[in-house]
Parts: C-alpha cells; structure tokens; sequence
C-alpha cells in the first residue's frame, strides 16, 4: 500500500491539470463569441435604395437614371395678380393648380392643367367690392435642363382658355370678361428631385396674357403668377 500513494498523487495531479486545461479553453472560447457578437456584420450596398442614410456615403451614387420618368401628375399653390386691365379694378389672390403631363425625353415634356385664382374688387363703388374667380384651361410645351443629378431648371410655353364665372366684370365696363378667352404666356421654374423615386418639388413664376380682360380704354391685361408644387411621377 505505501507503494501506490505515488501513483496516486500522479493521477491526481494529471486530473488537475487536464481540468485547468478545460476551464482555460472555455473562457478562450467565450471570450471570442463576445467579440464576434460585438463586431457589427458587414452590409453589401443596396442598388435599389437611394437614401443612403445607413451605408457610407461612397456606397451609392445617386444619378438620375434611378428616378421614374413617363407620366406625371402635379399640385401647384401660390397666388396671382395683374397688371393693367383688370387689374386697375382687382387685389392680387390665392392660385391652385392640378395638372398631368408626360415625359417624351429627359428634355422635353407634354402637359395640360386646370387653375383657379381667387380675386377681389378693388374699385370705388358702385357697385359694391366683390370676389371673382378666374379659371384656366392651360395647355404647355416644357423643355428642361437637369443640370445635376437631383436638379433640373425649365421653361414652359404656355396657352389655354379662360373664363370667369358670374358677370361681376361687366359692371364695371369689361363686356368680355363674361365670355371664355384665349390667354398664352410661358413660366419658369426651378425643379428639385426628393430621395424618392417619384417625388419632387419645386418653384415656377411666369406671366400669361389676357386679352378679354383688357381694360374699357384697351389697355391690356397681364397675369403674373408664382407658386410651389409637388409632383409625382408614376
């Protein structure tokens, strides 16, 4: 029996270090899960995507191939009044316009569109001070510049019919205001293309003629307009 302590206190010390062994391998082991957990996983560039809020800003470029072009719709708010004719005898007033149009070429669009603007007399009575309205029929030939990426200038040619409900006008010596007329004119403005694939919005200003609305001398009568917009492009 005294001979077998030795053999014993080896078997021991063989146990232990193989346990040390163990407990060592674990902790490495834990030890490199925790730090792969901790790296964030590395995210391929998505070409569908144009905001790039979560990748680097070198992770896509925007262009202007990735936005929608063909048919389009457009909201306008903003305000019109005129000088000469009847607008010795109005205020300026609010101007809302809805349209649609088409895209033939990056530089050449098609459009149509219905306006209204709301007007106030301006006279000395009689008659009393009143409010007309005066509608548009707008047909336009818009040629664009898209100078960078997102942003675009264009100039719209522009011709239609008007005629203003009710017959307000002709109290005042202007017998044509009562029958639909031709008025053309041209707009400029300025468009900027939204991170979005169909939006943008922008700003125009422009001046239209109207020549039933010249004044009783003939002085004629010129709408100048501006407004902002929103449009979408299916």
């Amino acid at each position: 029996m005294p001979a077998a302590r030795p053999q014993h206190r080896c078997l021991l010390a063989a146990c232990t270090l193989a346990l040390c062994g163990l407990c060592v391998t674990a902790r490495a082991q834990r030890a490199a899960a925790t730090a792969s957990s901790s790296t964030p996983a590395a995210e391929a560039p998505d070409p569908t995507r144009l905001d790039v809020e979560r990748l680097p800003p070198e992770a896509l470029e925007v262009t202007r191939d990735m936005f929608s072009s063909g048919l389009f719709v457009h909201g306008h708010l903003g305000g019109r009044g005129f000088v000469g004719g009847v607008g010795r005898l109005s205020n300026p007033g609010p101007l809302a316009r809805v349209g649609l149009g088409l895209e033939l070429l990056p530089w050449l669009m098609l459009g149509a569109g219905v306006e209204l603007s709301l007007h106030e007399t301006s006279a000395p009575p009689p008659p009393s001070p009143g409010t007309f309205q005066v509608v548009d029929l707008v047909g336009e030939l818009r040629l664009q510049w898209p100078f960078s990426a997102r942003a675009a200038l264009w100039l719209a040619g522009e011709a239609g019919l008007d005629f203003l409900p009710g017959n307000l006008l002709s109290a005042y010596g202007l017998p044509d205001a009562d029958s639909a007329g031709l008025m053309y004119g041209g707009t400029l403005g300025f468009d900027w293309h939204l991170l979005s694939r169909h939006h943008s919005i922008g700003l125009l200003a422009g001046a239209r003629l109207y020549p039933n609305l010249q004044g009783i001398d003939g002085e004629q009568a010129l709408g100048v307009h501006s407004a902002a917009y929103l449009k979408y492009v299916f």
